[in-house]
């Protein structure tokens, strides 16, 4: 019994952890080597990273605790990044529908100290949202300057 109540109250801890950590607005995800010169790669919540110069970056776990924003801190330079579109949609209140596109291929150069952000429609609707994945595109924009650095023409 008392083994009982220590563990339900050790579970009762790491929930309320996990979901405080949920609760944060932008997930940092750190992909280089110990005194590097690095760039940062933020891109919306309905947009998923697959990998980073072959490198996954995200997980199904990081994906359901973390709301909004999220980046990736990595050594400047030529990377080349698949992305791809990935969001959830309510149909009603008991049913949801996950909308996935095909993962799309951008390469850039990163310059050290500067921020970059993943830019694409984001879908106002469901139908709106099937559409998207059918044809999604994408660029990274210098969040800076503005400027396009790379940028796909959508899934056939």
């Amino acid at each position: 019994m008392k083994h009982s109540l220590l563990f339900m109250g050790f579970t009762v801890i790491l929930g309320f952890l996990l979901i405080l950590q949920g609760c944060t607005k932008e997930k940092i995800y750190t992909v280089y080597k110990e005194g590097a010169q690095t760039a940062t790669l933020s891109f919306p919540n309905f947009i998923e990273i697959g990998s980073l110069d072959g490198e996954n970056v995200e997980n199904l776990f990081s994906r359901v605790i973390y709301e909004g924003e999220r980046a990736v801190v990595f050594s400047a330079g030529t990377h080349t990044v698949e992305l791809r579109y990935n969001d959830m949609w309510d149909i009603d209140d008991d049913d949801h529908e996950k909308i996935v596109s095909p993962y799309i291929t951008l390469n850039f150069d990163a310059k050290s100290g500067n921020t970059y952000k993943v830019s694409a429609d984001e879908p106002k609707d469901r139908e709106s949202a099937w559409k998207s994945a059918t044809h999604f595109s994408a660029a990274i924009v210098d969040a800076r300057t503005g400027k396009t650095v790379s940028h796909s023409n959508g899934n056939p």
